[in-house]
């Protein structure tokens, strides 16, 4: 009985399933025609704009030591760039999966 009523709720469970993808999608498309290519940021948190984010920048460690290090233009892990993206962005969002990194 218990198996039959597991196996009867997994087709409703899949109509869900569809429109949740379906929302998704919808959301993704809408997210990379707003967001594509604006998820990027400097290694010099000083620095807010490419153009800025050019040479090296000072690094002070705990030992009073101070080292140069490049400045790099970077793409953030998650991004809506693409669709498939913009899924992985979306599930995280509103999951929390992955928010400690």
């Amino acid at each position: 009985a218990v198996f039959d009523c597991v196996v009867n709720s997994l087709k409703n469970v899949l109509n869900i399933l569809i429109v949740y993808m379906l929302f998704m999608f919808i959301f993704a498309v809408v997210a990379v025609q707003l967001f594509k290519g604006k998820f990027f940021y400097c290694t010099d948190e000083s620095k807010e704009f490419e153009k800025d984010c050019r040479g090296e920048y000072l690094v002070y460690e705990k030992d009073n030591e101070v080292k140069a290090q490049k400045r790099e233009w970077k793409k953030y892990e998650f991004h809506y760039d693409n669709v498939l993206w913009a899924l992985l962005t979306l599930f995280t969002v509103s999951t929390g999966e992955g928010w400690p990194q």
